[in-house]
């Protein structure tokens, strides 16, 4: 964060900004969205947005886009804002036609469906994001097969999220990521403890959370650490149903999830309170009593 910052400040006068500052506005706001301050990505990659269009940059309009679209489902609690901007990210991918931009559009889209419990769909998106990764993109080939996991998790075909998860945790062992390692250990963790497994779910929990707190990865560690406490416990299910080990990325997509399944309420009553408020200041009792 701070080289894009000091970056920045070498460009010169903002009226002179092009391309290459779109594309370092992207990555700084990358850098506060992965650091959870979720305030100051918004500025920043809305600015990169704009520069990208005024510059009709793909490359910057994919990468803002996509953080932007993340943050609208993850932070925002907004889907439909989620998939209109992640749709216009892989759009600018495509564009772009780089692989590499399009892989990481899709993995981010797919959280669409999936918080819709639209499995299906996402399955599909996930699919094509693992058919398009590079052989050499490694860190994209373990995403989708977590991703996927995770997806047959909820579709109920445990012992398909397994064998994704366990060939995800091989790949990026391959390939030395110990981000992407944890990650495929809290999936595994968790797929064990919905098979009943739990005493196989506490070590790969326990190597998880000792990687992330190594790595300093705040959010992830956060995700792990209750889901480690409650599956130590006889009573995981009943501490998980009961939100007393909620936390982290994990919790947030599925508070996300419930959100967008009574959203169309929440418009229907905002819409009436609105229509309310605006017989109200048509009313001649409205306009007598100077409201």
């Amino acid at each position: 964060m701070d080289r894009y910052r000091r970056a920045l400040t070498m460009c010169g006068a903002e009226e002179g900004w092009g391309v290459r500052e779109a594309r370092i506005l992207a990555g700084l706001g990358e850098s506060s969205y992965w650091l959870g301050d979720y305030p100051a990505a918004l500025e920043v990659l809305n600015r990169a947005v704009a520069l990208g269009e005024a510059q009709d940059d793909p490359f910057a309009l994919a990468m803002a886009l996509r953080f932007l679209g993340d943050i609208a489902i993850n932070y925002e609690g907004d889907v439909d804002k989620a998939e209109k901007l992640l749709q216009r990210s892989l759009e600018a991918a495509e564009r772009l036609g780089d692989s590499w931009a399009i892989v990481r559009s899709l993995l981010f889209q797919g959280w669409v469906p999936w918080t819709r419990y639209q499995f299906d769909d996402a399955e599909k998106i996930w699919r094509r994001s693992l058919e398009l990764s590079d052989p050499d993109d490694a860190w994209a080939r373990v995403r989708s097969l977590t991703a996927l996991s995770i997806n047959r998790t909820e579709m109920h075909d445990m012992e398909g999220a397994l064998k994704l998860i366990e060939d995800a945790g091989k790949l990026a062992e391959e390939c030395g990521d110990q981000f992407s390692v944890a990650n495929t250990y809290v999936q595994k963790a968790r797929v064990f403890d919905d098979l009943g497994r739990r005493e196989e779910a506490v070590p790969w929990f326990d190597q998880a959370v000792s990687i992330f707190a190594e790595l300093g990865a705040r959010w992830e560690l956060a995700d792990a650490k209750p889901r480690r406490t409650c599956d130590s416990r006889s009573g995981s299910r009943k501490s998980l149903a009961t939100g007393s080990c909620r936390g982290g990325p994990g919790a947030r997509w599925r508070a996300c999830r419930s959100f967008a399944a009574i959203r169309p309420r929440l418009r229907n009553a905002t819409a009436a309170r609105e229509r309310r408020s605006s017989a109200d200041r048509a009313s001649p009792i409205s306009e007598a009593s100077g409201a």
